[in-house]
């Protein structure tokens, strides 16, 4: 006996779901659990991603990344290491949260081939950067022998080591060695990253290395070396700063030069 057709004469096929291991049903469940931040919801999540696997079987975006993010909870954070290598949209979702999540030791071998592998890439780059400096001291002790500190390194490298001493926990006498080599580089880049690092610091041991840079060719370096000279507290400097916010030919440097001299006079008072 032949089957009946339905009405209209249509052959209708039913709805079926994703496939529970399916790629999309994998991402809605995640996205679903990370919708609900009751303590039975988040251990479940933590649960379903506590494993290195979880970054290849579910399909990560940006959406997906940003909603793990704001669960705001640390135990996440070798979850968010792992996405460091994911694509770009994913990667600087991570390496953001784990500036604020402070990432410690077991992050820092990714974040440094991170760091080092990124260069072409400056978001990347200074994201990878930002969470270095998070990481703390293990962070500097997993750098130093990883990058290449010759002169013909990577100019975007040196730079963002320059930049990455000036704030790094690594101690003041040491960062401020590190960055009186980086004072001396053949890019003027690097050299006005050094200055203004030198002034995060306040070393007042750097100001002589400061005042040298007051005379260098680019603006760029005698602008922050200006600026730092007044966070060092270098009062032999006032004279230099004098002549440099009243002669000098870029109104950037003139502009610093005279903050730094009021910075100095507050401080005295």
């Amino acid at each position: 006996m032949p089957e009946e057709q339905p009405s209209g004469g249509r052959c209708t096929v039913p709805h079926r779901s994703p496939a529970p291991d399916s790629p999309s049903a994998a991402r809605a469940h995640v996205l679903g659990l990370c919708r609900r931040t009751d303590p039975a919801r988040v251990d479940a999540l933590l649960d379903r991603l506590d494993r290195p696997a979880a970054t290849a079987d579910v399909p990560w975006d940006e959406e997906l990344a940003r909603a793990v993010v704001r669960v705001a909870d640390d135990r996440f954070v070798p979850l968010l290491v792992r996405l460091c290598a994911a694509p770009r949209p994913v990667a600087l979702v991570a390496l953001d949260a784990l500036v604020v999540l402070r990432p410690g030791p077991g992050a820092v071998r990714t974040l440094v081939a991170v760091f080092t592998g990124s260069v072409d890439d400056r978001r990347v780059h200074e994201a990878a950067s930002r969470a270095l400096v998070a990481a703390g001291p293990t962070a500097v002790a997993a750098l130093v022998p990883s990058v290449p500190w010759t002169r013909e390194a990577d100019r975007r490298l040196r730079q963002s080591l320059a930049w990455f001493f000036g704030r790094a926990d690594c101690g003041t006498d040491r960062a401020v060695r590190v960055l009186a080599e980086f004072l001396s580089d053949p890019c003027s880049r690097t050299r006005a990253e050094a200055a203004a690092s030198l002034g995060l610091r306040g070393d007042p041991s750097a100001g002589p290395l400061l005042q040298r840079a007051l005379a260098h060719p680019d603006e760029r370096v005698r602008a922050r070396a200006a600026t730092a000279l007044g966070r060092v507290r270098a009062y032999d400097a006032v004279e230099r700063l004098r002549r440099s916010a009243a002669h000098d030919a870029f109104p950037t440097v003139r502009n610093a030069a005279a903050a730094a001299l009021r910075a100095l006079a507050a401080r005295e008072r």
